[in-house]
């Protein structure tokens, strides 16, 4: 009873906004800022005549759930060959990546999760199985899933403690939602207590693991322009305040080290313009990746990489890497990627969405914590002075993601059950 309610004032305040947000509409076609709204609104660009058999649905909210689940979607490709392939995403940018790195047979963006629009949607598609990566718990699509027949299960899922408590004051709409989950792989053991504290049945839970260290395996292409013979440090998927951090720490770098090349990725593209302006700023010379220079300028100070997808092939470049949402409050991003490619890590202390990991990595001595700038400074001065320490650190950080990259095969063997199938 409980639960209905819930979900009744669920459907009406979604209804609420989107006739709230209906005025704006004109404002958003004049800025150009519709792209993908059709697809929000339901309009699925499914295939002529539909498809042959039901397909997977895959659901992955940006860039980094998306890369993380390449490993796993490749794997379950190889076991259904013959089952078409639905991957949607919350942001334009993942769908951009899902669409290369997937090449799935109807890419979207996932339907507005309000007005029933998500239902109507899931009721054309009518898929197999939806997995859901990470953390998206959409009541109205897990809804819409099991009354089109789908099984549903979550992978790499996590939940941090305010993300439980934030869930927990709407805690019967969000059990309802758990409980149509056939399946949960959680990231940790913490991640699947508090998933089980939210209302997740207890025997649907199992541990498998971060999918994020299931790339480790792979082959890491070579920067994609020459860099020189410069040292190179980045700061990988800052947030807001953390590129005057880092720019802060290398003021003291370049006095010591003035060759030092700065590769800057801000985690979304929308920033980029704002870590131009600073830059220019604070008067730093810099070049975009955007511009398609074949390579870096020697005054370069530095590198702003203002594309998608190609981060984790400077990392191999790199001395250290800097990764960020982690002096901002925000969580951390993903901090297996850097330790895949065998370099040294460090990050702030806000980690509570990457805990396990960072935890492994620091207890193998693999990264360090930096809490101010003078501290990453002093880090990657070490790094610098010391090609053997880095080089070791970096080892040890590999072996770490080497040892947790189980996840693939372990996340595979939960949910088959619930993927195969002859319909």
């Amino acid at each position: 009873m409980r639960s209905g309610l819930a979900h009744l004032a669920y459907d009406v305040a979604g209804v609420a906004a989107l006739a709230l947000a209906l005025p704006a509409a004109p404002w958003l076609w004049y800025r150009g800022l519709t792209e993908g709204l059709s697809q929000r609104l339901g309009a699925l660009p499914l295939p002529a005549g539909g498809f042959e058999r039901r397909p997977l649905w895959l659901h992955a909210a940006s860039v980094g759930e998306t890369l993380a689940a390449v490993p796993l979607f490749e794997a379950l490709r190889q076991c259904h060959p013959a089952r078409p392939w639905v991957v949607s995403n919350t942001t334009l940018t993942g769908r951009a990546v899902a669409r290369r790195e997937m090449r799935p047979d109807m890419s979207t963006l996932l339907p507005i999760d309000a007005a029933r629009i998500v239902d109507r949607a899931f009721a054309r598609v009518r898929p197999r199985a939806l997995i859901v990566v990470e953390k998206e718990i959409w009541p109205g699509m897990l809804r819409a899933a099991q009354r089109s027949g789908a099984s549903i299960v979550f992978v790499s899922a996590r939940m941090t403690e305010e993300a439980l408590r934030r869930y927990s004051r709407a805690r019967p709409l969000f059990a309802a939602a758990l409980g149509r989950v056939d399946a949960i792989c959680a990231q940790s053991e913490e991640d699947a207590a508090r998933l089980r504290a939210l209302g997740a049945a207890p025997d649907r839970v199992s541990v498998t693991g971060n999918l994020k260290a299931g790339r480790v395996v792979e082959a890491l292409d070579p920067p994609p322009l020459p860099l020189g013979d410069r040292p190179v440090v980045v700061a990988a998927s800052t947030q807001p305040g953390e590129e005057a951090f880092v720019l802060d720490a290398c003021d003291a770098l370049w006095r010591a080290h003035p060759d030092v090349l700065l590769v800057l990725a801000p985690r979304r593209p929308e920033r980029f313009a704002e870590a131009e302006d600073l830059l220019r700023r604070r008067g730093v010379s810099y070049q975009r990746r955007s511009t398609g220079e074949p390579s870096v300028r020697a005054a370069t100070q530095v590198l702003l990489l203002d594309t998608i997808g190609e981060l984790a092939r400077f990392y191999r470049a790199a001395a250290g890497v800097f990764v960020g949402g982690t002096v901002a409050p925000v969580g951390g991003h993903n901090v297996l990627e850097p330790a895949v490619a065998g370099v040294a890590v460090c990050f702030g202390a806000h980690v509570e969405n990457v805990r396990a990991a960072a935890d492994a990595l620091c207890d193998a001595a693999a990264a360090v914590v930096v809490d101010h700038p003078a501290a990453l400074a002093a880090h990657w001065g070490v790094l610098l002075a010391d090609p053997a320490h880095a080089a070791e650190a970096g080892r040890r950080g590999r072996a770490v993601a080497v040892s947790l990259a189980g996840a693939v095969a372990a996340t595979l063997a939960a949910i088959e059950p619930f993927v195969r199938g002859e319909a």
